[in-house]
């Protein structure tokens, strides 16, 4: 849904200034880290009995390089089936790891934009979380993905915090880096 009437920023959210480049990196690092260590301590903490296999490897690199590709559509996915004027750029980056950059033409709403934010967080985690419980011999695979796409939603959890501080009927216009939070005149 696209807002039609005239707005004002209530508030402009750029993480490389408000938290600086280096800050969220370390900050991802010791994010994908973290989780790690606490996933895999739980996968097997539950599957303590279960010999772990090291036969997938190619899977496993294979599943990797599409975890951003993935992520990047959960996220284009619910702008796209509500907001017409959605466009994407999809590109090979060092002729290996498949990048897209999401456009937005007009403001969209404060819940479909947090919509877009958790959606790949909630959807890829429980999926790798039931692959581990389905196929337990290879819960150490599905515990750096998981950690990994973790470190990957850092700057999504950031912006939905941001997010959810704003005024209940806001609307969220993107721009090149970072995004403004708009409220009607």
């Amino acid at each position: 849904m696209e807002a039609d009437f005239n707005m004002n920023s209530w508030k402009t959210i750029d993480l490389s200034k408000q938290y600086g480049s280096c800050r969220i990196f370390h900050i991802t690092v010791f994010t994908i880290l973290m989780s790690f260590v606490f996933i895999y301590t739980l996968f097997s903490v539950i599957s303590s009995h279960v010999i772990l296999y090291d036969d997938q490897t190619l899977g496993f690199f294979t599943l990797l390089l599409l975890l951003y590709p993935v992520h990047k559509l959960l996220h284009y996915l619910p702008m796209r089936l509500v907001c017409k004027n959605v466009k994407t750029c999809w590109r090979l980056k060092w002729g290996l790891i498949l990048t897209c950059k999401i456009y937005m033409h007009h403001p969209i709403r404060k819940y479909l934009y947090l919509i877009t934010l958790v959606l790949p967080f909630v959807f890829i985690s429980f999926l790798l979380v039931g692959c581990a419980i389905i196929f337990p011999h290879y819960i150490h695979y599905f515990a750096i993905l998981l950690s990994l796409h973790t470190g990957l939603c850092v700057s999504d959890f950031i912006y939905a915090k941001n997010l959810l501080g704003s005024p209940g009927r806001s609307f969220i216009e993107e721009h090149g880096e970072g995004y403004d939070i708009l409220v009607q005149k």
